[in-house]
């Protein structure tokens, strides 16, 4: 007991100052523009430096965003690729390329105010294409093993396997661009219920992917 107290007070100060850092970057975008909210000014705004500043983001625009660098292991994207098992292959696929990029927030609030920035600077979304870029190894992996449990793959082995993988999630990951560039563009309302948000981007984008392969079979 004596030393799992220390690993959790220090896992929640972590959290909050990471959720610090995102509100208050958020705040500067509305207030001053995205160009004055700097790494400095958002630190400074959080009474933090720099440094424990990139000790959680990569950059402002990934803390603007909410963006996480979470250590993917195999048993989470199995897990999560399990539990939308049988909704068929692109369904799953998309679903798990925006649980990766979900922000961790559960503020209704500052989602709002997020989507106020993005609708305002789309370019931001760049950054969720660099994040599943950064994690497609382990992300096509999971993509193989659903492969590895389809029918139509039956008896493909895994070098054969592994491109169809590589395939299907560059074609996914252009779903959930356009869908999310789509949803900016066209000023879709966003609403206070993230998961609502979630939902449509989602189906939006399983739509676009099933709309280009079945034209070209």
């Amino acid at each position: 007991m004596e030393t799992t107290a220390p690993l959790g007070l220090r896992d929640k100060k972590r959290a909050e100052t990471r959720a610090k850092l995102e509100r208050v970057a958020v705040e500067l975008v509305l207030r001053d523009g995205l160009a004055h909210a700097t790494v400095d000014a958002i630190s400074d705004a959080a009474d933090v430096s720099p440094r424990t500043f990139f000790n959680y983001f990569d950059s402002k625009e990934d803390a603007i965003l909410g963006v996480r660098n979470p250590e993917l292991t195999d048993d989470e994207v199995a897990q999560h690729l399990a539990a939308s098992d049988g909704g068929g292959l692109v369904e799953s696929i998309v679903s798990l390329l925006l649980w990766v990029i979900e922000p961790s927030t559960t503020s209704s609030e500052l989602h709002m105010s997020r989507m106020k920035v993005v609708k305002a600077h789309p370019e931001l979304l760049s950054r969720h294409i660099t994040q599943m870029t950064r994690m497609a190894d382990q992300l096509t992996a999971g993509i193989q093993t659903l492969l590895e449990k389809d029918p139509r793959f039956e008896g493909d082995s895994p070098e054969t396997l592994q491109p169809s993988a590589d395939v299907l999630f560059a074609l996914c990951t252009g779903g959930v661009r356009v869908a999310v560039k789509e949803w900016v563009t066209n000023g879709s309302a966003a609403t206070q219920d993230q998961l609502a948000n979630l939902d449509q981007l989602e189906r939006r984008a399983i739509e676009l992917v099933r709309e280009v392969t079945k034209k070209i079979q």
